[in-house]
């Protein structure tokens, strides 16, 4: 909606179009950190793979997947089409609020995901 309205009136919008997106990253920044320390410490009793975390979402719901999946889609279309539309402008900032998106799957994925168990002679343990 921000960037459209950047788009659109371009003086007046586009300042906050350049706050909304900057907001959405260090959002999505802070999902990923939260996703990273929930995945490693999940990572002591179940074999946890990046890419499953992160991206594939194991035991989601299908339709969850599907809806998250497509707010991610629909965020980095606006902020390319912001950036095509004004590249050296605020509107360029757009490309960053994809962060957000990919940082709550990430973090959807690292907190509730399902991951086999790990075999009791290969549990970490933690030292110190």
């Amino acid at each position: 909606m921000a960037v459209a309205a950047g788009a659109a009136w371009p003086a007046r919008a586009a300042t906050a179009a350049q706050v909304v997106a900057l907001v959405l990253f260090g959002a999505g920044c802070l999902a990923f950190g939260r996703a990273y320390v929930a995945a490693v410490r999940r990572s002591r009793f179940e074999q946890v793979s990046t890419l499953a975390a992160f991206v594939q979402m194991p035991g989601a719901p299908r339709s969850l997947r599907r809806e998250l999946r497509v707010a991610v889609g629909l965020q980095c279309a606006a902020g390319l089409t912001g950036a095509a539309l004004h590249p050296f402008g605020p509107l360029a900032f757009g490309i960053l609020g994809c962060v957000y998106g990919l940082g709550v799957i990430a973090l959807w994925g690292a907190c509730f995901g399902t991951f086999a168990g790990r075999s009791p002679g290969v549990q970490r343990r933690r030292h110190g």
